[in-house]
């Protein structure tokens, strides 16, 4: 199995070009089986593709003793395949918000961080189908469309995900052929998350229901969406300075052009105005769009405005004005 194992994945880091001769690679290490089978994996494949490692463990303190535990683990785990390991301590504290959320962009920031300060090429993460599955269904769930149900990439921006093709079960098998231990976080069996009760409940129940192949086969349901989401934003790139004029610090769409597209083309394009403007599209909704739509094609001959987070929208005339919304420095 082992052998198989990373014969699929070095097939699979070829096709998707993954990684390139003489990468230097940042892998996020967790202690989890995961991300402890990601660096086994690679560390398999470093003669072979000549990569340089790093590994970056972040401790959140979230689960107490647990946490001091599992980077105890890592720094035994790293020591012992002589690898390079950096640990980042989290101190900070949220009031409100996801706290999920603002772990993640912590972690992620901190990879960036230290990609640049090294001078590395690549980030690695242990994302893996089960973990595309239930980001699946969490987005189902909410309402997303075909952007939000196309889940994670295996390459984005210089983040891969070479184990996108693997389910858990097959990873665990992969580190109990190969005698390796790992962490259990206690937090992840804890069904009051969604993610948790997807992970629990609904995809066992579709297994046993429906198809016991139903990760793969989401798996494969998630690629073509993707597909079919790069279609779109090749649209997007390839028509935007076309139907949308940049104007100081926002942009101008004249209406009339706008009545030709099609709805999903008007949402695609009202988005990537946001994202611009925003630099994301974290509490953009459905509803904005709609609230856009409404504005756009009202009859109404006044001055109509609305706001999304920090953009404003202005109607007016014949053509709709979105641009950031600018504070006003004090005395002025």
């Amino acid at each position: 199995m082992s052998n198989f194992f990373i014969k699929k994945l070095q097939n699979y880091i070829f096709q998707e070009k993954l990684l390139e001769q003489k990468d230097k690679v940042i892998i996020g290490i967790s202690g989890g089986p995961d991300s402890i089978g990601l660096v086994l994996a690679l560390k398999k494949l470093q003669l072979k593709y000549l990569l340089k490692l790093q590994l970056v463990h972040v401790n959140y303190h979230q689960r107490g003793e647990e946490s001091n535990q599992d980077e105890k683990f890592v720094r035994d785990f790293a020591e012992k395949n002589e690898l390079e390991l950096k640990v980042i301590q989290y101190s900070e504290f949220l009031e409100t918000g996801n706290l999920e959320e603002q772990l993640r962009d912590f972690r992620y920031q901190k990879f960036e961080e230290i990609r640049k300060k090294i001078n590395f090429d690549k980030v690695a993460v242990a994302h893996h189908l089960d973990d595309q599955a239930e980001t699946f269904f969490m987005n189902m769930l909410r309402g997303s469309g075909l952007q939000g149900l196309s889940g994670m990439l295996n390459f984005s921006g210089l983040i891969i995900r070479p184990f996108l093709i693997f389910t858990k079960k097959e990873i665990k098998k992969f580190l109990k052929d190969n005698q390796q231990k790992y962490r259990i976080d206690e937090s992840n069996l804890n069904l009051e998350f969604t993610r948790n009760k997807i992970r629990a409940k609904l995809i066992p129940f579709l297994e046993e229901s429906f198809d016991s192949k139903i990760r793969e086969k989401l798996g494969k349901l998630v690629s073509n969406l993707q597909d079919e989401n790069q279609l779109v934003n090749f649209w997007v790139k390839q028509n935007f300075e076309n139907l949308v004029e940049r104007k100081g610090n926002g942009f101008i769409w004249d209406i009339s052009k706008l009545e030709k597209i099609p709805i999903g083309g008007k949402k695609r394009l009202f988005r990537e105005i946001v994202l611009r403007l925003k630099g994301d599209l974290r509490n953009v909704s459905s509803n904005n769009f709609l609230e856009f739509k409404k504005i756009v094609e009202s009859q109404k001959s006044k001055k109509q405005e609305m706001s999304v987070a920090n953009i404003i929208l202005i109607k007016e005339k014949k053509c709709v004005i979105l641009s950031r919304i600018t504070k006003k420095k004090k005395g002025s």
